[in-house]
């Protein structure tokens, strides 16, 4: 499938689309990732009416990089939002939900605190709204993070990513998702994207900035608000070897709108790829309110 593009934002984004459904799902992929992660879930979205737009994100393979260098919270959140505006009025689609995994969560939760009038209904998926103060308070959790740390170091991460033809991505799937018979192909989409110039800086971008922004808030809600104000529904991997099921269990503290929080047994970080069929009638269930 060939990429098309649309411009949002200051940035030209690739994306790939399923579907002619007359309501938009935004998917919003991760680290370490790219935009077919989502080509198990799209066609069950689309089959329920939607038509599904998967962009790679700012700075990942042929999607543009940051033209200010920004990869913050906030930046992202603002892409979901123009990406929804440019979609929405390109196709005529109306009533827009946001999907995202990941980086993508953090993503869908930023554009639904910047802007909560934009999507109907918000999926975050391996990442908690509350993560970065919740994760303070587990030791557990700092071991499990431990990649956030060594990606802060200049040049060496780099180095480090780029390494064995990128062999970190194999182990860092192989901690999150244990049990997961990942295939060929989808580990060399990925890898591929990486080898996109500039986009292990941008990913490691990510990581840096949110480090820095940790210092002066949480960069995911914005609790002065009262919460989120967009329907949410939070899904957890219970095995997820990144971010610990246990730190969802007060998603909906994050939250001024209805907001329910599933753990996928079986299933670690991907949830979305190793149970396609669970995460897929859990999300169209709630979107399809």
């Amino acid at each position: 499938m060939e990429p098309a593009r649309v411009t949002a934002n200051g940035i030209e984004f690739a994306y790939y689309e399923w579907g002619d459904g007359d309501r938009l799902a935004l998917c919003l992929h991760g680290f370490p990732d790219d935009a077919g992660t989502f080509d198990t879930l799209a066609p069950r979205l689309a089959a329920a009416g939607f038509t599904v737009v998967a962009p790679f994100m700012r700075g990942y393979g042929p999607t543009d990089p940051a033209p200010d260098g920004d990869y913050s919270a906030g930046a992202l959140g603002r892409d979901a939002l123009a990406l929804a505006d440019a979609l929405t009025e390109a196709e005529n689609l109306v009533d827009p939900v946001v999907v995202g995994h990941d980086w993508g969560a953090v993503a869908a939760y930023a554009a639904a605190t910047i802007d909560p009038e934009v999507f109907t209904h918000l999926v975050g998926m391996a990442v908690p709204p509350g993560f970065p103060t919740n994760a303070l308070g587990n030791p557990r959790q700092w071991l499990r993070s431990w990649y956030m740390g060594f990606f802060q170091l200049p040049d060496l991460s780099e180095r480090a990513l780029r390494a064995e033809e990128f062999a970190l991505i194999e182990l860092l799937w192989g901690l999150w998702s244990p049990e997961w018979s990942y295939s060929e192909t989808r580990i060399e989409s990925v890898k591929g994207t990486f080898r996109a110039p500039g986009t292990v800086a941008a990913a490691l971008a990510y990581y840096r900035q949110f480090a820095r922004g940790l210092v002066a808030r949480n960069p995911f809600a914005d609790r002065e608000r009262g919460g989120i104000e967009v329907p949410g529904l939070v899904v957890a991997g219970a095995d997820d070897g990144c971010i610990g099921s246990e730190l969802f269990a007060d998603a909906d503290d994050a939250f001024a709108a209805d907001c329910r929080a599933v753990a996928v047994r079986g299933a670690g970080h991907f949830m979305h790829r190793e149970r396609p069929a669970a995460v897929a009638a859990e999300v169209t269930d709630f979107v399809g309110r």
